[in-house]
């Protein structure tokens, strides 16, 4: 029998190695294929009705992707200055995907000259770079110009800007429009999007080098989507591998404090990692991308599998059998907690899925996997390493002695504990109610970074950084049906300085019926949200239509009039309405575009901001308009982390009464798993009221703080109960409580400090959202510790389970 037993064993262990190797090599086969994603489209709702709108104008109005790279001056503007914006800009022309850039070097002098739009081409414009006027009379005109001014140059003339336009993608954009109407497969669309991605990184390298060619004592940084998406790549990879091995470091230490042997600390070490290594391999199989909000699953998924391998290895040391049927005991007794630990996780992360935010589904998603793969590890890997590991060993000694502090506090000081954890309770909903969303880009980033810099810079010197744009839909457009007053008001204008005398052409008015756009109505309509939206405090440079007007008002010295302005667009150079039109204006389409940029360093309220402007135009509404649409990606980022407050708050309930079910389930007591779910509910509560006392606005990472706190808190809970019980069918309630709190006390105590140590590691890192998530998790951690070791005992010496 014994020998069929061993050959049994032998075979069994035949399999997992098999299995073992296999899955080994498969996640090495796919590893490579593993992306980080921090694209825009990663932050907002796809369902968004805003969104959908967001990409239907912006398919219509012209518009270009560009880099911005802003120079603070700190010496005099002269000669020398000028020659090296010369050569940035050819340095930067000669970069494959630069399509052409605009600085103040290229900006046209236009008030000094008297210089009229219609005779503007590419031939004869007179620049800073051909101009004999005085250097500093120029810059002044570029700094007052209503065009110019703070777009690349500020007010002070100490900030200058280099913008510089990029050529489309039209792979890319083809790869997306293909792959959201299922043209093409989900792989073909990320090979695209990684080629694209590698072209980026490598455009944005290669920016950075001509820039550090130039040394002299200005101060240079980069902005715009295309640099944050690079940067913000840089900074996740940087945090999965300096905090991965921080992590590892840290728990080995914390291992061998609580097992003091050098086996258990590499058997632990050994499961988890392998368990991290096979996730690494189905998520990239799966083509799961990782995003900043994501990027830290690694470090939270193999500290709970590290929590899980503790529980089930401090088990198995305290049982005193022979080795086979320590490990079959030890396996079979872990198994249903660790099951239930695994599902309630489960559930908490799954609240995570209901969101409408893809890369918050994506962690979800990863998470669910990751607990999963991590639990069989436990049952496969790590058994077979015990069963392979050398024999001898020593029994498990306590650091101190826990049954005694802990169970004479609790017993001593239990009612104490139970008013002040309610009183804290209560308190911590005046936190909840403060809890606020918000996404300032450039706070997610710490003051010492270059983005931080750069973004704050043209933040607060060239106009703001987040675009909020206004699209207003025009009434059909009117008829002028009296020739003769269309022919008086081009003899007016004839008179005009501001155009050629060859501007006209006797083509001009071919018919008895000719189409009129500009009208006073709609221009009168265009400037007040144009200048509604100048003066609002939140917002820098505001450009549409109106720029132009104010430029051409300007070079005639007196407005404007609305035939004119018709004129004016008819025959305007061609480069000039590419430029300046018809990014804020669609003729045919009966539709114009008004652009404000959002300063977002200043400390305002986004929501109130859009409700603001929301209210105004219903406010200022006429004939003329059929209707206005708030949009940008201000709205689109709102929108996003509204939806996920709302529905991450919403499903916390939901979540908790699932938990709740599954405890009645695992204890068959409905007292016993009130008592577990009372910490839970606890420990999530005050970490979001210390965030909301705190005025900490969540994020797109804290935002998920309760979901983790609620599934790392009730793994904790269950196996301190599940040992609990096991003790009070044989003992009286306080020996029950030492006997746990000296067995899976002990575990519950030594993974919380490991995992709160493990987090508080990523406060380092350079990215806020990911300083924020390590430090609330690792409070959470804490919370949920005592929670177990002073909470639970506490409610069940007040309610005298038996």
């Amino acid at each position: 029998m014994n020998k069929w037993s061993n050959e049994l064993s032998k075979s069994k262990i035949s399999s997992l190695l098999f299995i073992t190797i296999a899955m080994f090599i498969f996640s090495a086969i796919f590893i490579k294929d593993f992306r980080i994603d921090a694209s825009s489209d990663t932050l907002v709702a796809k369902n968004d009705k805003d969104f959908i709108y967001y990409n239907k104008y912006s398919d219509l109005f012209s518009s270009e992707n560009f880099l911005v790279l802003a120079v603070k001056n700190n010496n005099k503007i002269n000669r020398e200055f000028i020659e090296k914006f010369q050569f940035l800009s050819k340095e930067i022309l000669k970069i494959k995907k630069v399509k052409r850039v605009f600085s103040f070097i290229d900006a046209p002098i236009l008030f000094l000259n008297n210089t009229s739009l219609s005779s503007l081409n590419a031939e004869n414009i007179e620049t800073i770079l051909n101009s004999d006027y005085d250097i500093q009379e120029v810059i002044k005109e570029l700094s007052n110009n209503p065009i110019f001014k703070n777009q690349i140059i500020n007010n002070d003339a100490n900030v200058f800007s280099i913008i510089i336009y990029l050529d489309k993608n039209l792979d890319m954009e083809k790869a997306k429009a293909d792959y959201n109407n299922l043209k093409i497969s989900r792989n073909n669309f990320l090979e695209i999007k990684m080629k694209y991605d590698l072209e980026r990184n490598k455009f944005i390298s290669e920016l950075r080098e001509i820039i550090n060619k130039v040394s002299d004592n200005n101060e240079y940084y980069l902005g715009g989507i295309e640099m944050i998406a690079s940067d913000v790549i840089d900074f996740v990879k940087k945090d999965i591998i300096i905090f991965s091995i921080s992590v590892i470091l840290i728990i080995i230490l914390v291992l061998f404090y609580i097992f003091k042997q050098f086996k258990f600390v590499f058997i632990c070490l050994l499961s988890s990692i392998y368990s991290v290594f096979i996730i690494f391999g189905i998520i990239s199989f799966f083509l799961i991308e990782v995003t900043a909000i994501s990027s830290n699953f690694s470090s939270l998924i193999f500290i709970l599998s590290i929590s899980m391998n503790i529980h089930i290895i401090n088990y198995y040391k305290l049982l005193d059998k022979e080795l086979n049927f320590k490990i079959q005991k030890t396996f079979t007794n872990m198994f249903w907690p660790c099951f239930y630990t695994t599902l309630t996780t489960i559930v908490a992360f799954g609240s995570l899925i209901i969101t409408d935010i893809k890369p918050i589904i994506d962690f979800g998603i990863i998470m669910i996997i990751s607990l999963i793969v991590s639990f069989v590890c436990s049952f496969s890997i790590l058994p077979l390493l015990l069963f392979l590991a050398p024999k001898n060993h020593k029994p498990i000694k306590n650091i101190f002695n826990y049954k005694n502090i802990f169970s004479s506090f609790t017993n001593n000081f239990f009612k104490i504990i139970l008013f002040t954890s309610f009183v804290l309770f209560i308190l911590s909903f005046g936190g909840i109610s403060k809890l606020n969303v918000e996404n300032s880009f450039i706070n997610y980033f710490k003051k010492n970074t270059e983005i931080y810099k750069g973004m704050k810079l043209i933040d607060e010197e060239l106009g703001g950084t987040t675009p909020l744009d206004i699209i207003i839909n025009f009434n059909k457009f009117e008829k002028i049906k009296n020739i003769d007053l269309a022919i008086n008001q081009e003899n007016l204008i004839r008179d005009e300085d501001i155009f050629d005398d060859d501007f006209f052409d006797d083509d001009i008015f071919i018919e008895n019926e000719t189409d009129i756009w500009f009208t006073k109505e709609k221009i009168e309509t265009i400037n007040n949200i144009h200048y509604y939206l100048d003066q609002k405090q939140e917002i820098g440079k505001v450009q549409s239509v109106i720029s132009l007007i104010e430029m051409a008002n300007l070079i005639n010295k007196k407005p404007l009039e609305i035939f004119e302005l018709e004129v004016l667009y008819r025959e305007i150079p061609q480069e000039f309405k590419e430029s300046l039109i018809y990014p804020y204006l669609i003729i045919d389409k009966n539709m114009a575009k008004i652009t404000g940029r959002v300063k977002d360093s200043e400390n305002i309220n986004r929501s109130k901001l859009i409700n603001d402007i929301k209210i105004y135009l219903k406010n200022n509404n006429n004939s003329s308009v059929s209707n206005y649409e708030v949009n940008g990606l201000l709205v689109l980022y709102n929108n996003m982390l509204d939806s996920l407050f709302e529905s991450q708050i919403k499903s916390l309930g939901f979540v908790i009464m699932l938990i709740f079910l599954m405890f009645i389930i695992l204890f068959r007591s409905i007292k016993l798993s009130i008592i577990g779910i009372i910490p839970n509910i606890f420990a999530s509560s005050f970490i979001l009221g210390i965030i909301g006392y705190l005025s900490i606005p969540l994020d797109i990472m804290t935002i998920t703080i309760a979901a983790i706190t609620i599934g790392i808190a009730v793994d904790n809970t269950i196996h301190y109960l599940y040992r609990f019980k096991e003790f009070k069918n044989k003992n009286k309630l306080m020996d029950s409580i030492k006997l746990t709190n000296s067995s899976a006390g002990l575990a519950v105590l030594t993974t919380s400090i490991t995992i709160a140590l493990g987090f508080s590691i990523l406060s380092f890192s350079s990215f806020i959202p990911t300083v924020l998530f390590g430090i609330f998790t690792s409070l959470a951690m804490i919370f949920a510790m005592l929670g177990v070791m002073v909470l639970i005992p506490s409610l069940l010496i007040f309610s005298k389970y038996d």
